[in-house]
């Protein structure tokens, strides 16, 4: 069994690679070191590091603002309450991770993908 600690002492977004291998699945890293994630099995919830790496190398996406600390704890409760369902585009674990942080709740991830199959379609319709 592999031994995982938790790496970044302070606020972060961090990453890993996705179990599918399709990009990456983001989380917020809170000081306690618990990492509060979503997925499109289990919506919002708050795990272990050790749960959220599954067994892969964990990176430091970016860390979180000191100004920005104190709202983390409370956007997180409020993710929690809420129950927001996973969704691809809008709720995704890059656009909550990003929410809760305090930037933009973006997803460049999404968008890249969305882009490339919006190409791929626009090649195909042109090469029938």
């Amino acid at each position: 069994m592999m031994n995982f600690t938790n790496q970044f002492a302070d606020l972060a977004i961090i990453a890993r690679q996705k179990l599918t291998g399709l990009g990456e699945h983001c989380g917020v890293q809170l000081s306690d070191g618990h990492v509060l994630h979503t997925t499109s099995t289990s919506g919002v919830q708050l795990v272990t590091y050790e749960k959220f790496a599954a067994g892969k190398p964990v990176r430091q996406v970016r860390p979180i603002p000191l100004a920005e600390q104190p709202n983390v704890q409370r956007r997180m409760l409020e993710e929690l309450a809420s129950r927001k369902p996973y969704h691809p585009l809008e709720n995704n674990c890059e656009t909550l991770a990003n929410r809760v942080a305090g930037f933009e709740p973006s997803s460049p991830q999404a968008q890249f993908w969305v882009v490339t199959a919006l190409l791929a379609g626009f090649l195909f319709l042109a090469n029938r």
